[in-house]
């Protein structure tokens, strides 16, 4: 069994191993430049200049923001500059579908902050970032115009239609592009590094040379052959030692399919995948190899090993997701997105033992069970675009402990700076015949917590309710209050079947709406950080639930509800999620207060 490293080096390094984790940033600059005659952006009134912003019914229709964001990044990095953190990961969708404008102000901020501060970036990609291998044309049809309209911005003219402008910042940028750019930010060795690597290189730990390592890091050299179509594919993966005694490894768990004519190559031809690692375990057979060869090497050096990627590697839903499932079905709540459970096993095998992903815009700790082919602890990062707006960061204590902090942003500076430019847009959309209109009280948020939560109050009410929930359980969930749910609870077995109906007819007839749904979201979401916006006696009901006999065993609404409940219950029973500290020996995990 794969032990971890007994060697104290991490006290000898004299630099202090922090690490912290930013995912899902999402980045778009909100002040870019298109480049083109056809489209600068809105005036915004409050600082004179143009924003080149989505519109605030897209950013409530999204599952992350697209512009409030671009201020909790500087808030996250200012945040950790003042806590003297100098070592940041970025998990992947650093920028919103990898554009050039996006990707170079990305460059300029992590730039400023290295320059100015010492501070040390290492990312990895994101299925946003690039979206496919080689990049292609694409554009955007949610930009904000004048009066608040939609304006769509393409990277090729669409035939002749002059409505929609044209700019050569909307193409996405591939694989050698992107990496190019943000070489300096791990994708390519530093002179800092004690060490650096990628699959395709010989490993050389002893021999290691910074220059002659430098000279084979091209990301244009880091190739493998896809299995169908014979392209070869970039692998932006690597492996550093920033400070003596721990391994970050980086993971590109992408992967693309080719959709194109096999008799007429065609760079643009490609489709990615949010999957992850589900996809990547058959596609990357390399990549599984690698990672085992660098787990062997780090245990025979005494080194930590710690890896990150975009794609989390066990069950997020505390392994309540084969029940979610059957109940909702796997195109929904991004339930295809879940690790399968052999997939965990192999690169716990491999001697992935400690993960940190983002993709989900979740905040949850998940383990891989112990069994023969070993165990692992996945820490799912949340978004800085998405309630709950946090990071983490990563303190090794010692080669036997690892402390994990979560820090929520609730402070951001300027988050509001283009709520006169919403208001002006919800105007424009309440003159429109038929339109579906958000609601202003969004932008009554007092801080960005706040902000992301009302964003996700939206997002259930204009979208997941219509997507992802049988009609019935969703309206039933949305609006049954809590001494509704309650009376349900303590109700005889064979009474709790019409008394859901009496309840749902209640809700269907004076519209009423409960907390019920939304304190779903927050934990499935939030974790910890979720369950402190729920008043303590709702959770002791909640935390109470796994422990009751609900089902009923039919495929009525009743039966729907008491499964419903079961898997509510189990994740609010899941690891800590907030601050917590791992056993590297055992990998237990235990609450720190």
């Amino acid at each position: 069994m794969y032990s971890w490293p007994r060697v104290p080096l991490l006290a000898q390094s004299g630099s202090e191993a922090k690490v912290a984790f930013l995912a899902d940033i999402h980045l778009q600059d909100v002040y870019g430049d298109f480049q083109s005659d056809d489209f600068k952006g809105v005036i915004n009134p409050k600082t004179g200049k143009h924003a080149t912003i989505r519109t605030m019914e897209s950013q409530l229709n999204s599952t992350r923001l697209f512009n409030e964001n671009y201020f909790a990044l500087l808030a996250a990095l200012e945040d950790l500059r003042k806590r003297g953190i100098k070592l940041v990961a970025l998990p992947g969708d650093y920028t919103d579908d990898g554009q050039p404008m996006n990707i170079l102000a990305l460059k300029r901020i992590l730039q400023d902050y290295s320059d100015r501060y010492g501070m040390r970036f290492f990312i990895t990609t994101g299925n946003h970032d690039p979206v496919s291998p080689f990049g292609g044309p694409d554009g955007k049809s949610d930009f904000m115009g004048e009066n608040g309209q939609n304006q769509a911005v393409s990277s090729e003219p669409k035939n002749d239609n002059k409505e929609v402008a044209v700019s050569s910042e909307m193409k996405n940028w591939g694989y050698f592009e992107i990496c190019e750019e943000l070489k300096g930010f791990g994708f390519n060795p530093g002179a800092q590094d004690i060490f650096w690597t990628h699959p395709f290189m010989t490993f050389d730990y002893e021999g290691y040379d910074f220059h002659k390592v430098s000279a084979e890091s091209s990301i244009r050299a880091r190739l493998f052959p896809d299995p169908k179509s014979g392209w070869m594919l970039p692998d932006a993966s690597y492996l550093v030692e920033p400070v003596e005694g721990l391994w970050l490894l980086a993971i590109d768990g992408n992967v693309y399919t080719y959709s194109g004519d096999a008799n007429q190559p065609d760079s643009t031809a490609w489709r990615g995948s949010g999957i992850g690692f589900n996809l990547a375990s058959k596609t990357k057979q390399h990549q599984l190899e690698w990672i085992k060869k660098i787990s062997e090497e780090a245990e025979k050096r005494g080194k930590t090993l710690v890896s990150f990627s975009h794609y989390p590697l066990t069950d997020f839903h505390e392994g309540a997701s084969t029940e979610m499932k059957k109940l909702f079905g796997i195109s929904n709540f991004q339930l295809s997105r879940v690790p399968e459970k052999n997939v965990s096993q192999l690169y716990a095998a491999a001697g992935i033992r400690v993960h940190f992903a983002g993709h989900m815009h979740i905040n949850d700790t998940g383990k891989q069970d112990e069994n023969s082919n070993g165990q692992l602890v996945n820490i799912q990062v949340p978004s800085l675009a998405a309630f709950p707006p946090a990071y983490k960061i990563m303190k090794l204590e010692s080669d036997k402990s690892m402390e994990v902090q979560t820090h929520l942003l609730q402070k951001v500076d300027r988050f509001d700076e283009f709520f006169d430019l919403y208001k002006m847009e919800h105007q424009w959309l309440s003159q429109k015949t038929g339109a579906t209109n958000w609601n202003l009280k969004v932008l009554d948020a007092v801080d960005y917590v706040e902000f992301t939560q009302l964003h996700l109050q939206e997002l259930i009410r204009l979208r997941f309710l219509k997507s992802d929930w049988p009609t019935d359980l969703g309206i039933l969930v949305n609006g049954i209050t809590h001494p509704q749910l309650q009376e349900w609870i303590d109700s005889p077995a064979d009474l709790k079947g019409e008394l859901l109906n009496a309840i749902l007819e209640s809700i269907e007839s004076t519209h009423h709406k409960g907390d019920l749904m939304e304190d779903f979201y927050l934990i499935k979401n939030g974790g910890d950080l979720g369950s402190y916006k729920i008043p303590m006696a709702r959770m002791a009901v909640y935390q109470s639930l796994h422990k009751r006999n609900l089902k009923t065993g039919n495929v009525s609404l009743n039966a729907q509800f008491s499964d419903f409940l079961e898997i509510f219950g189990r994740l609010c029973n899941g690891l800590p999620s907030d601050d917590f500290s791992i056993d590297l020996r055992d990998l237990s995990v235990k609450k720190v207060d």
